[in-house]
């Protein structure tokens, strides 16, 4: 992806990101949106805005916890692992989540704490 292409990408995924499909200013996408941009992303090799969305949403740093209704989740990625396979794992979970409309930040703290639990002196 060139300069141009870049901007392009970043200039599109903050406006998508402000507007949200409920009208402007919405609080995030829902479940279903993140896995249509995912599956767009996917189709045009893994790059644009529908990637970039999908792994903003599915693979968000760990450097501070989800917080979802009171519960505090903390995950902890393996050093070893890509961002493109922890994508790929958040977005299998994804597809068996039973409620497509959940806005997306209710949704993946839970997985990815699931997934990547902390360990007493593991990484954090």
């Amino acid at each position: 992806m060139n300069a141009i292409e870049r901007a392009a990408a970043g200039l599109g995924l903050g406006l998508l990101l402000a507007t949200g499909a409920d009208g402007p200013f919405a609080a995030t996408p829902t479940v279903a949106q993140v896995l249509a941009a995912c599956a767009r992303g996917a189709a045009n090799g893994d790059r644009g805005v529908d990637a970039a969305m999908c792994e903003w949403y599915t693979a968000p740093c760990g450097c501070k916890p989800g917080q979802v209704d009171g519960s505090v989740y903390r995950w902890c990625l393996p050093v070893d692992e890509s961002t493109p396979t922890t994508v790929r794992k958040v977005i299998a979970e994804l597809r068996r989540a039973p409620d497509q409309t959940a806005a997306i930040d209710r949704v993946v703290p839970a997985i990815l704490a699931r997934l990547y639990p902390c360990t007493p002196g593991g990484p954090e």
